[in-house]
């Protein structure tokens, strides 16, 4: 093996190095391949500094079998920087406000759209009204729209480009036009471009529809939103604005921040690495179907990847709405109808082999972190840090069962990673993001600081069969998920038919949304043949443990306490069969209810459940239905449950558990272990320490 080095004080023109740009040393390893000079793997050891980047680096097969590491012994972590730091900054006064202002000629000269700012290593929100953030503290600060233009079209695909604003929240600011609607309901955000007040008849309308009606979600309360980038709204620090037409950007500092003492930042790309190998249907030529030409054994390791900025990218319906979207396609969408599937990553990888990302730090993004895309195998995401992202953290899938068997993806492992407060413009974005993949590994991470869900696996919706199949959902420490920003969402969401996906030993907590759900582990359309075992789950907003419609789900083991508005397990549709078989689970109260039902069947029909604890300290529990529902009993006693064939061989006691933040511990004679229940250690959860030695 071979060892080279990239420095900043390096030289590209040097057939070995020192090289001075990432760039540079991949285009001097490709010479010297071709040269004959170099065979097998390659290592270039990356001194610590900053790498700027003018463009993004892309690699391609011809590439294969290289490490790019930090230097051994580097002081710092070395990082590609996609930003530049801005230096001719005047201090003035602006409406009465301390502000700093430049001109960004790219900006003025139509290169640059630029949508982020980085100040202090820090992401400063645009001017907006009112002061929304993506987090628990922020995510109150929404207007609410006023009135509907068809009020009556409920149908969930019935999106709309206009409304009316309750009096006074929206005028005909100068700079609306250069503005976005943020509209945030049911499970997504939807952005509005380009709004055009008319008071005449106090409509706002843009030039994209919202991809869902314009109401909250399932229930009369219309949407919330607020307006993102508009310069009358600057004034409070923290906040920046830049104009279009002259370039000049105004940002108004905060306290203690001082002039040549806190660093700006502009980020002037949208992606910083680009992987892909060749494959038939890619613009290549190989010929066949099945063919691939990947790149293999690339790797990055212990590196920084920061500054990149956002667009609006375009979005389509899912395969199963365009049916019953037909007559309401003729406008661009404003998002994506689920998780933030639309949004490109900063570090792309395409039809490759053994590509690994370790021990590297993504940060200060605009779009999602890194993305296993189509034709990815055997690739490993480990022991890396991707935080503050305008997107996801990573997305992994490829074709479907109908798609081409080259861009199919398998055995992708994402471990010992942290991955903290994303979803900072794309708000349905989501920590893990798995769509289309077969045997893949999600475990011993940190996910945290979300405002949508924390692990999403599965894209189909129904009981189609599907390629996604064999998933290891293991030891994840996921917490403050959702933050009141959304609905529908959870710590774990589960989609379609994943024989052989395993959820286990999971530590999951302090989950919330915005109008309803706010869910610990959530089996939605149609999920079917997973195991769900040794999970703690505490603290969520909705239930624990709550099933759409599914089949021949197997929960054991888990601890299941303390949700706040709904059942600790609860199932809306029940179908003619059961949806899970519940055993040797811990449900602690206090919590609305025991089981609770939703909008179609009897939930003593969804569930078998036996051989339980089941703890409430007021009470035996009730199981419930909604009170408008008139076909089914809206209470029922925890007695006429058991009588109905369910928990006949649980224990009603005390456990006697005790709690730490990150440990559940029993005595050796709790009555939980009569059950046959099987104590976890939920202590090793989240990435697991480095051995040294």
């Amino acid at each position: 093996m071979c060892t080279f080095r990239l420095s900043s004080d390096g030289d590209d023109a040097s057939p070995r190095g020192p090289w001075a740009t990432l760039a540079g040393a991949r285009d001097a390893l490709r010479r010297l391949r071709a040269s004959g000079a170099l065979t097998g793997h390659a290592t270039v050891e990356v001194a610590a500094g900053r790498y700027a980047l003018t463009e993004p680096v892309t690699f391609a097969p011809a590439d294969s079998h290289t490490t790019y590491r930090a230097a051994p012994g580097a002081r710092a972590l070395p990082v590609f920087d996609g930003g530049r730091e801005l230096t001719d900054l005047r201090e003035t006064r602006i409406d009465g406000r301390r502000a700093w202002t430049t001109v960004v000629p790219e900006v003025a000269a139509g290169r640059l759209n630029l949508r982020s700012l980085f100040v202090g290593g820090t992401r400063r929100p645009r001017a907006r009204l009112p002061k929304f953030s993506p987090d628990a503290a922020g995510a109150k600060n929404t207007y609410r729209i006023g009135a509907l233009r068809f009020p009556e079209q409920r149908a969930l695909l019935a999106g709309d480009h206009a409304f009316k604003p309750a009096p006074g929240d929206i005028q005909a600011w100068p700079s609306l036009r250069d503005a976005e609607i943020v509209l945030l309901h049911y499970w997504v955000e939807t952005r509005l471009p380009r709004p055009f007040f008319d008071p005449a008849t106090g409509l706002v309308s843009c030039e994209r529809r919202s991809v869902f009606n314009l109401y909250e979600s399932f229930n009369p309360k219309l949407a919330r939103y607020y307006v993102d980038n508009l310069r009358e709204a600057l004034t409070e620090p923290g906040e920046w604005y830049v104009e279009r037409a002259s370039g000049r950007l105004t940002y108004l500092p905060l306290p203690g921040e001082t002039l040549g003492r806190t660093r700006l930042v502009i980020p002037l790309l949208t992606r910083l690495l680009d992987l892909a190998g060749d494959a038939f249907n890619a613009g290549s030529d190989v010929t066949h179907p099945l063919d691939a030409r990947p790149i293999e054994s690339l790797v990055f390791s212990g590196l920084g990847f920061r500054h990149a900025d956002w667009f609006q990218p375009a979005a389509t319906l899912l395969p199963h709405d365009r049916a019953a979207a037909q007559g309401v396609t003729d406008m661009p969408l404003g998002s994506a109808p689920q998780a933030a599937a639309h949004v490109p990553a900063v570090i792309e990888v395409r039809h490759a082999r053994a590509v690994r990302l370790e021990r590297c730090r993504i940060e200060l993004t605009g779009f999602t972190g890194l993305a296993f895309g189509p034709g990815c195998r055997d690739c490993t995401a480990t022991r890396n840090t991707l935080q503050d992202l305008g997107g996801g953290g990573v997305r992994i899938g490829g074709a479907d069962l109908d798609g081409p068997p080259a861009d199919r993806v398998a055995g992708i492992d994402v471990s010992n990673n942290r991955i903290l407060r994303i979803g900072r413009v794309f708000h349905q974005s989501v920590g893990v993001l798995l769509t289309h993949a077969a045997r893949c590994v999600i475990a011993h991470n940190e996910i945290a600081h979300t405002c949508y869900t924390g692990v999403s696996t599965g894209w189909s919706w129904g009981y189609r069969d599907t390629v996604t199949r064999d998933l290891r959902i293991e030891h994840n420490h996921i917490h403050h998920i959702g933050g009141g920003v959304l609905s529908d969402l959870g710590g774990i969401y589960l989609l379609g038919v994943q024989p052989g996906t395993v959820v286990r030993g999971n530590h999951i907590h302090d989950v919330s949304a915005a109008d309803y759900g706010g869910l610990g582990i959530y089996p939605d359309e149609g999920c079917s043949h997973v195991l769900v075992e040794r999970n703690w789950v505490h603290d969520t907003q909705g239930s624990c443990f709550r099933v759409h419609f599914a089949r021949e789900l197997v929960v054991r083991d888990n601890v299941f306490a303390r949700s706040r508005d709904e059942a600790l397990i609860g199932v809306g549709r029940v179908e003619p069969h059961i949806a899970a078989t519940l055993t040797q689970n811990l449900l602690l109260g206090p919590a609305p209810g025991l089981f609770d039902g939703g909008y179609a069947g009897d939930v003593a029909d969804a569930f078998r459940s036996d051989a339980n604890l089941v703890w409430f300290p007021d009470g035996p529990p009730a199981i419930t239905h909604p009170s408008w529902r008139k076909d089914v009993p809206h209470r029922r006693p925890f007695a006429q449950w058991r009588r109905l064939g369910h928990d006949r061989l649980s224990v009603l006691a005390d456990p006697r558990a005790r709690e730490t933040a990150t440990t559940f511990h029993l005595p050796k004679n709790s009555p939980a272990f009569r059950t046959g229940f099987r104590l976890h250690d939920w202590s090793t959860c989240g990435p697991r320490p480095v051995k040294h030695g």
